[in-house]
């Protein structure tokens, strides 16, 4: 007979593998879910990697030192393999090649099947945040519903008919007339997935975030004059150093991130504060955080320290 931890620990094994329900993608009914990634795992292991004291902190709770990004169960297994094999090529062919501390590279080859991908973190990440609170109206809703079902609906075909735009920050800061001090949250945070509604006329403005790169969708009612700044993530080579202005609705965006993060710093208690200098003294290596923060501050810890450059 098992004894009660042995009881306990089978338990808590069927717990953690019983999640069945119905596919978010396919809708494949009564099937296993596995748990999926808002944001791809890639982007927090890069984070961790680079970290100064190993750990990332989200918005949710500044207190809380985290080891990974939120992740839910959402898709099957077929489903699941098929995305990350779309992440896979977004991370070796335009997230490692755009937040590398060592040789950030000044042009990426995009694939139609890196699009796609891109799709499917919008649409996982307004997906899993759809029911947080908001001010949004019956309208928006309705309308992010439909944007939601288009975004799957390409995901499945593998067929990209959505307009994406990006915004990488390569070369040297400040990037875009933006202040040096958002330099930091610029290069290192993640997420901030949010869809702005507007009226006269009704439309929306999405996007989403990782290291170094920002991504947006405009909704179709958007005059020609407020996106044209805006730099389209079309298959093909793009020369990264070739973009040179962002659009203002962006540049706005970026404004209220960088206000949401200062406040953020300031939620957190002493306890934690005391909790990652300890961790940071630790760690002797310059790190992607270090050189990051010393960017900020118009410091190059780089060329005075070329013998310890950190790999992204």
């Amino acid at each position: 007979m098992l004894n009660d931890e042995e009881k306990n620990v089978m338990t808590k094994a069927r717990i953690e593998v019983d999640h069945t329900g119905n596919c978010a993608l396919c809708d494949s009914k009564n099937v296993e879910l596995k748990k999926s990634h808002s944001i791809p795992k890639f982007v927090y292991d890069w984070l961790k990697e680079t970290s100064k004291t190993l750990y990332i902190r989200g918005s949710d709770d500044v207190n809380s030192r985290l080891q990974d990004g939120p992740k839910e169960y959402l898709l099957c297994r077929k489903c699941e393999g098929k995305l990350s094999v779309m992440e896979r090529e977004i991370a070796a062919k335009l997230f490692k090649k755009i937040a590398n501390y060592r040789a950030q590279q000044n042009s990426v080859v995009v694939t139609e099947s890196m699009r796609v991908g891109i799709l499917s973190i919008f649409w996982r990440a307004l997906l899993t945040t759809r029911s947080r609170d908001n001010n949004r109206t019956g309208d928006d809703d309705a309308a992010l519903d439909s944007f939601l079902l288009s975004l799957k609906n390409q995901i499945v075909s593998e067929r990209c008919t959505t307009k994406i735009y990006f915004t990488p920050f390569v070369g040297e800061p400040p990037y875009y007339n933006l202040p040096l001090d958002y330099v930091y949250q610029l290069e290192r945070s993640v997420g901030g997935q949010d869809v702005r509604f507007y009226d006269k006329p009704h439309r929306f403005f999405a996007t989403f975030k990782v290291p170094f790169v920002y991504f947006y969708i405009f909704s179709d009612g958007w005059e020609g004059s407020e996106i044209y700044k805006s730099s389209e993530l079309v298959e093909g080579n793009i020369a990264l150093n070739n973009i040179a202005v962002i659009p203002d609705e962006l540049r706005a965006y970026v404004d209220y991130m960088h206000k949401q993060f200062t406040e953020l710093k300031t939620e957190m208690s002493k306890n934690n504060l005391d909790k990652i200098k300890a961790d940071a003294e630790k760690n002797q290596k310059i790190t992607g955080s270090d050189i990051s923060m010393s960017r900020m501050l118009g410091v190059d810890i780089q060329s005075k320290n070329t013998s310890k450059k950190q790999d992204s």
